[in-house]
């Protein structure tokens, strides 16, 4: 057993103390698990406990952190997950707080790929989308689900960056090729380009050359 010999309020981060334990540095830790377990000068504390009380530290150290993180941009489970790697913190830790943002219904991977999906629709195609959230972790069947719903139609928007592209062209059947391929690039999808393009009457000078 050891005994708290001075708790003193960190000069560069207010939120959080040194502990000295026997008159030594033994740890930093935030204020509030300092007064959640009624750490003070003469408490008598084991190792296990100084272990608990660091470990719970810690836990509400990346969750505050994490807040932060989501403030500026909604982060799917995986981004989450990998910051806190990143940061080195222990899956415990990560467990925690991935629980807690679950539990409050902070981080939501199908909300955010909706968002994402209606971000993107105008200059992305579903391909592309998909490949993105797939990346960011978000599961194949929640993007398939919002992809493939009739809600998510980009004829409207594959039309625009057609007519965007084929402006300032001259309307020859080579040029509709590049404007094919360019929509390609984009992620749109063969049949989904050939559908919005046929109601343009664009695609019979695509179709004289594929």
């Amino acid at each position: 057993m050891n005994t708290v010999t001075k708790v003193e309020v960190q000069k560069r981060d207010k939120s959080r103390v040194n502990l000295y334990l026997d008159n030594s540095f033994c740890c930093s830790i935030l204020i509030e698990t300092c007064i959640k377990n009624n750490i003070k000068v003469g408490t008598i504390i084991t190792a296990e406990r100084l272990a608990e009380i660091q470990a719970q530290s810690e836990k509400e150290t990346a969750y505050t952190k994490v807040l932060k993180l989501i403030s500026t941009r909604f982060k799917t489970q995986k981004e989450v997950e990998m910051y806190l790697r990143e940061k080195g913190y222990l899956p415990a830790t990560i467990y925690y707080v991935i629980s807690k943002l679950n539990e409050y219904h902070m981080i939501d991977d199908r909300q955010f790929a909706i968002n994402f999906a209606n971000t993107h629709k105008t200059t992305f195609g579903k391909l592309k989308i998909k490949n993105n959230l797939l990346m960011r972790g978000v599961s194949e069947s929640i993007i398939d689900e919002i992809l493939d719903s009739d809600d998510f139609d980009q004829t409207q928007e594959i039309q625009k960056l057609a007519e965007k592209y084929m402006k300032s062209k001259t309307d020859t059947p080579e040029n509709y090729v590049k404007l094919f391929k360019y929509l390609i690039g984009k992620g749109f999808e063969y049949e989904k380009i050939k559908s919005a393009l046929k109601k343009e009457d664009m695609w019979w000078n695509v179709a004289l050359i594929l």
